[in-house]
């Protein structure tokens, strides 16, 4: 991560402390011409991962085209909803508008009697494969499985595996658990642990638990983090613990400079596909109701810790070679390409 994506984020974190829960609605770029408002999911803004980066992504695209840009931060699906009828209902001024609800768990708000909406006005819903939303209404979908296959056949060497995810009931999360594994079973024949923090959202936002369960695993186990904000909690044990064996994925973007033992990063790249759709927006030139796209789209990535083998401590025998990683991801990317599309083909 670079030093301006640490500045941007470092900027964030501020704007998240200059208002108070209830002022739900943050204006952050000039009010007038074409505007976009976001949503966040309601793990909110400061995980170092998705929700950072979608916004890192649309903050940047709005200042190079001086749009105005608000930010609704609900604490609950309820608040979201409110936030959602009032962008609905409120008098535009601007000659188009969009409105980014930036998680899955919003899919269940578009229903058969969904409002009409102004013909100014468009919404992007993100992590959502429908095809038949209502007139105006977009969808984005990240298809995670391919990578996450990837991910688990690389780690298929590792003794033990474990996914700690947020909830059970989150169809994005599941579908990069089944991924995992998959890969990891077929390249092993073992089969790697689901350890979920909580029965709900609030799994998204307690490292406490993270951490705690981190610290219970095995000193050779290998983590596929699936947990929002709360991986922060994985995060910090490895790196308070510098002689643990324990290795971790990355998780949304690169967090090989973060975390020595972080061999490898499951990327994904939400800010160009989401600046790719914002650009035909803006020039109203959007063809598809529907965009999506996984491994082989290059929407997600697997990026190998080129660095690993500088900062680590302590390793196991079996991947001793400094390009260990490198060959497992080279061994591994096509078979995980063909698991993708035969699962999407089902």
């Amino acid at each position: 991560m670079n030093k301006q994506r640490i500045l941007l984020i470092s900027l964030l974190s501020v704007l998240l402390t200059l208002f108070s829960c209830d002022d739900r609605e943050r204006h952050l770029v000039r009010q007038s011409g074409p505007s976009i408002t976001v949503i966040t999911s309601t793990g909110n803004l400061g995980d170092n991962g998705y929700n950072d980066l979608i916004f890192e992504g649309i903050i940047h695209f709005a200042t190079k085209n001086d749009l105005s840009l608000s930010l609704v931060s609900p604490k609950d699906k309820q608040e979201a909803q409110g936030a959602l009828q009032e962008w609905i209902t409120a008098r535009s001024y601007s000659e188009k508008s969009l409105l980014i609800m930036a998680s899955s768990e919003y899919e269940t708000l578009f229903t058969s009697n969904f409002p009409e909406i102004d013909k100014s006005k468009n919404v992007l819903l993100f992590e959502s494969d429908k095809k038949d939303m209502p007139e105006g209404v977009f969808t984005l979908s990240l298809r995670r499985y391919g990578a996450s296959y990837l991910c688990g056949s690389m780690a298929s060497e590792c003794p033990e595996a474990y996914v700690i995810a947020a909830c059970p009931n989150d169809s994005t999360i599941n579908l990069a658990i089944k991924g995992f594994q998959q890969g990891y079973k077929t390249a092993s024949g073992k089969i790697a642990e689901i350890i979920y923090l909580s029965d709900d959202a609030d799994g998204y936002s307690n490292p406490e638990d993270a951490y705690s369960v981190t610290k219970s695993l095995p000193d050779n186990a290998f983590i596929f983090p699936l947990a929002g904000g709360s991986n922060n909690g994985i995060y910090k044990f490895v790196r308070e613990n510098m002689f643990t064996g324990i290795l971790v994925a990355g998780m949304d973007v690169d967090c090989s400079p973060f975390y020595t033992r972080t061999p490898y990063s499951l990327i994904l790249n939400i800010d160009e596909v989401l600046n790719d759709f914002l650009d035909k927006w803006l020039e109203g030139k959007i063809v598809d109701k529907h965009t999506e796209g996984g491994l082989s789209d290059g929407f997600v990535n697997v990026n190998v810790n080129s660095t690993f083998f500088e900062n680590i401590i302590v390793w196991e025998e079996y991947y001793d070679s400094v390009d260990y990683w490198q060959r497992m991801y080279d061994k591994y990317y096509q078979s995980a390409i063909d698991a993708e599309r035969s699962y999407y083909e089902k």
